[in-house]
């Protein structure tokens, strides 16, 4: 399995739906909670749009996605994405709700601006939240990848082990499972970095484990 290379391109095949699926998904989840945090009208009126969607349960939509995206990538990709977009935005959201509302009104009145709010008070205070989030946040971006291959793939860690399975192929389900294990703690390591280098001035007891 491991001679002819092909663990390494399924591997591939799988980190890059992961990556893409989480990019995207956090990237629009830190976006929208900012927007509907600055924007109390739009709040309202997406709020019960975002509770549907909310509740829909995303396992029930990748087989709409393949249907819509087919096969290959990009429906593993936008499977990802739905599940990471929600768990980023309603942590973000979360973080911005909490920030300390005494303490912006008194940099307001020390003549701060609204950039030297932002990237002085706000972003440090929801940093944390954010941080959190990714972290749960790629572990589910994989989550959506594999469960997509499985279902309906033709490449990918997810599908070599469904297809595998089904030859009764015990060493090439070993081998997706190892390499699997791998990426899965090399991402961790690399979530680790970030999210030392984001939370560089808290102590390091604070920081998350």
């Amino acid at each position: 399995m491991t001679v002819d290379g092909s663990i390494f391109y399924h591997t591939w095949v799988t980190l890059q739906e992961t990556l893409m699926g989480f990019l995207l998904g956090a990237l629009a989840g830190i976006i929208l909670a900012f927007l509907l945090a600055a924007s109390p009208f739009w709040a309202k009126v997406l709020d019960p749009v975002i509770m549907v969607l909310y509740g829909i349960p995303r396992i029930a939509l990748a087989p709409l996605f393949i249907l819509w995206f087919g096969l290959g990538m990009a429906s593993k990709v936008v499977f990802a994405f739905a599940l990471v977009l929600f768990l980023v935005f309603y942590n973000t959201l979360a973080g911005l709700k909490a920030v300390d509302r005494e303490m912006v009104d008194a940099v307001k009145i020390m003549g701060a601006t609204k950039y030297q709010i932002l990237s002085k008070v706000i972003l440090p205070s929801v940093s944390p939240w954010i941080v959190a989030s990714l972290k749960s946040g790629m572990g589910m971006a994989l989550l959506g990848a594999i469960v997509g291959e499985y279902i309906g793939g033709n490449a990918g860690l997810g599908w070599l082990i469904n297809h595998a399975a089904g030859l009764f192929q015990t060493n090439r389900v070993f081998s997706a499972l190892v390499a699997l294990g791998v990426l899965v703690t090399v991402m961790n390591e690399v979530l680790k970095m970030v999210e030392k280098r984001l939370l560089k001035w808290r102590p390091q007891n604070d920081r998350l484990t």
